[in-house]
């Protein structure tokens, strides 16, 4: 497990930012969908809403019993960060599901649970020389 760095805390949290959860699917392939309601409570945790979230929930369950890494990818304008992490839990209860559907009702929405990833590496992929850096 990694410290997420400040820059890619800020970006995460950032309400303009882009950001895109990548799985396994079960045929092998990568299943990709945007995220609307995600969130990084602090420098080692991840955690968005399933909302209507079907084929990337199962692909999260299943990747969580093997161990697979799931990647995020939040983007704002040129700068870019990919955060790679293990699938920790889906919790259907407790505060951090409880803060989600606090912010989700405002949009007249709420999530069924609130889905973790622990960061295991975090990569700089800014259109910039940094590009493909690894920074934790």
């Amino acid at each position: 497990m990694v410290e997420m760095p400040n820059e890619v805390l800020t970006l995460l949290n950032s309400h303009e930012a882009t950001k895109i959860l990548a799985t396994q699917a079960p045929d092998g392939g990568v299943h990709a969908v945007q995220l609307g309601s995600i969130m990084a409570p602090d420098a080692r945790t991840i955690a968005f809403g399933a909302i209507l979230m079907k084929h990337s929930g199962e692909n999260l369950e299943k990747m969580k019993g093997d161990g697979a890494l799931a990647s995020v990818l939040v983007v704002k304008g040129k700068e870019s960060y990919q955060v790679r992490g293990k699938v920790k839990d889906a919790h259907t209860s407790g505060p951090l599901f409880d803060k989600m559907n606090e912010e989700l009702a405002k949009l007249k929405m709420s999530a069924r649970c609130v889905w973790t990833i622990e960061p295991v590496e975090v990569w700089d992929q800014s259109a910039s020389p940094k590009a493909g850096t690894k920074i934790a």
